[in-house]
């Protein structure tokens, strides 16, 4: 799973931002993972939703992104608010390092709902 290392608080967050007048969630889950992992995913079905009410959808990466490490550089335009990106198994991690505490639950809900493997190249944004 990928997530992004938020540059304020220095946790992990789900690649995620706002609907735009006239946008899907779907397309808005796509556009807001490019402007902050720099890839560009496959939107799938959706998983569950946050505490807050964001929905999270099973996304399939570009094939270079199955070559990421575990940690990567955020691209340039999103450093302003990312500070890098991650892969991770939220089976490995506990609430402390999320952004939102709240959100350990469903973002182990997605992992288990997608049926994804770390080594695959599918990952989980909202």
């Amino acid at each position: 799973m990928l997530l992004v290392k938020h540059r304020l608080s220095g946790k992990l967050d789900f690649p995620a931002g706002g609907v735009q007048s006239g946008e899907s969630p779907r397309c808005a889950a796509h556009r807001e993972t490019w402007e902050e992992t720099g890839f560009n995913v496959e939107v799938g079905r959706l998983l569950t939703y946050t505490a807050s009410g964001m929905p999270v959808f099973e996304c399939t990466g570009e094939p270079t992104m199955t070559a990421l490490a575990t940690e990567a550089a955020a691209p340039d335009w999103a450093q302003i608010e990312v500070a890098g990106l991650i892969r991770v198994n939220p089976f490995t991690i506990d609430d402390d390092a999320l952004r939102f505490k709240d959100d350990l639950l469903p973002l182990r809900d997605a992992f288990v709902g997608a049926g994804q493997s770390a080594e695959s190249n599918s990952i989980i944004v909202e």
